[in-house]
């Protein structure tokens, strides 16, 4: 029976074909048309019913899964006919014509993983934040970026398999330290660029789709989860670059002596830059300065749009933005007129001639009050008789209003409308005046 199994049928190209080769040619293609068959019949729908997706989505998927058995095809072909031929050798490879295949498996393989991750990734996304009805300006979006940084992982794992996989991890630098030579090599490369963007992804996750939805049950503040995505952005930025560096091999007790002598120069000549970055991480922790407050800062106001590591952010009421060194939000003098309470008390002021009566002035200023959209009625508004001037009874209007940024535009137009209301009824506004006495000059001596 199994000299049958190895008797020649026909000769192609130097080439014997036995029935074996064919039988096993043959029973190799079954199995793959059969894994082929359960993907495409059993997990992808499973997967679809599960996960949704477009008609589109899902027949670009078939087609990926599709390219990949075709390179399967190739190396059954090349495996049962003994055609797998050495391409190269060492003395530790053998790159045969099935590598080129396993090469081409390796990054359909990750073309799939890019495909499905970077989708499910923004499906979870969209499920997290569907409970926002109306966005605003300050709604999170998905971050397009992401997919990108999807793609780049995968395929930088898929570039590490091929350099283990084709034996080309060469060292391309050794550097001796305390009798331990760092042997830097090419996946060496490859792997700190694969940690980076692993904890870029991570974060993410993390602050995006975990976090986002303890934020959403317990109501919290958009401030405060600012400043907990940063904290928590930094921190697993901080433990990246501890994988990556004892990756790399390098001793950390040698980095940390090394590092304590440099740090002691550096922070004599860089003071200032390590007192905002450690205010930085005071603002994001205490929180007495967030994210979307209004405050006055050096007689500026505006709106803290961002509180980075070392600067923050100051949209000023011109659409300006100002770049504040974190020390001044810590040590410096800081007005928040939102850390407790949205709504901020403001004072418009009018001097109206003497013989006005006091009670009619104080009604035409709540009327204005009254009448203007952006002032609260609770707190009610109220006006105060501040002094009698030189020329004028001096009177304060104080109202209450959410419209922080746009005051000035509010307080204008409670003018315009004071001045016509004082104008309708009679009542002056008047101006300085001074009364200036000439005494007559003394007579000189008669000559």
């Amino acid at each position: 029976m199994l000299e049958i199994l190895d008797q020649v049928l026909f000769t192609v190209l130097e080439v014997d074909v036995t029935l074996r080769s064919v039988v096993v040619f043959g029973f190799s293609c079954l199995l793959i048309i059969a894994a082929y068959q359960l993907v495409i019949r059993l997990f992808l729908p499973r997967y679809f019913e599960k996960n949704g997706g477009d008609d589109s989505w899902q027949k670009n998927l078939y087609v990926i899964v599709r390219r990949l058995i075709y390179p399967l095809f190739v190396i059954a072909f090349l495996q049962s006919f003994d055609l797998d031929r050495t391409l190269y050798q060492t003395t530790t490879f053998v790159f045969r014509l099935s590598s080129i295949m396993v090469g081409v498996m390796i990054i359909q393989l990750a073309h799939i993983v890019d495909f499905v991750t970077s989708r499910l990734l923004r499906k979870k996304y969209q499920d997290s934040h569907s409970e926002i009805i109306v966005p605003g300006p300050d709604t999170p979006h998905y971050d397009e970026s992401i997919s990108k940084t999807v793609k780049y992982i995968v395929y930088t794992l898929a570039i590490i398999v091929l350099v283990g996989t084709f034996d080309i991890n060469r060292t391309l630098l050794t550097v001796p330290i305390n009798q331990n030579p760092f042997n830097f090599r090419v996946s060496s490369i490859f792997v700190a660029i694969l940690i980076f963007l692993l904890a870029r992804l991570i974060s993410w996750v993390v602050t995006q789709l975990l976090l986002f939805s303890y934020y959403s049950k317990n109501d919290v503040d958009t401030g405060k989860r600012f400043a907990i995505n940063q904290l928590v952005t930094y921190f697993i930025y901080v433990v990246a670059i501890f994988v990556m560096v004892d990756n790399l091999g390098i001793d950390l007790t040698v980095v940390w002596g090394g590092l304590a002598a440099l740090m002691v120069g550096i922070g004599l000549g860089m003071q200032d830059i390590f007192k905002d970055l450690l205010s930085g991480i005071i603002l994001l922790s205490d929180r007495t300065v967030e994210v979307h407050d209004v405050v006055n800062v050096n007689g500026k106001v505006g709106k803290i749009k961002r509180i980075g590591i070392r600067t923050s952010q100051l949209q000023g009421q011109d659409d300006t933005t100002m770049i504040l060194p974190n020390s001044h939000l810590v040590s410096g003098p800081v007005s928040n007129w939102t850390h407790n309470d949205k709504k901020v008390r403001f004072t418009v002021s009018v001097g109206v001639a003497y013989g006005s009566d006091p009670e009619v002035v104080k009604e035409l200023l709540m009327q204005a009050a009254r009448e203007h959209r952006a002032v609260l009625g609770k707190p009610k508004p109220f006006v105060r008789f501040t002094d009698f001037g030189d020329s004028a009874l001096l009177f304060d209007l104080c109202f209450w209003s959410y419209q922080l940024m746009m005051i000035e535009n509010v307080k204008s137009d409670l003018r315009f409308q004071i001045n016509t209301l004082l104008g309708e009824n009679n009542i002056q506004i008047p101006f300085p005046q001074r009364d200036i006495w000439i005494r007559s000059a003394p007579e000189g001596p008669q000559s």
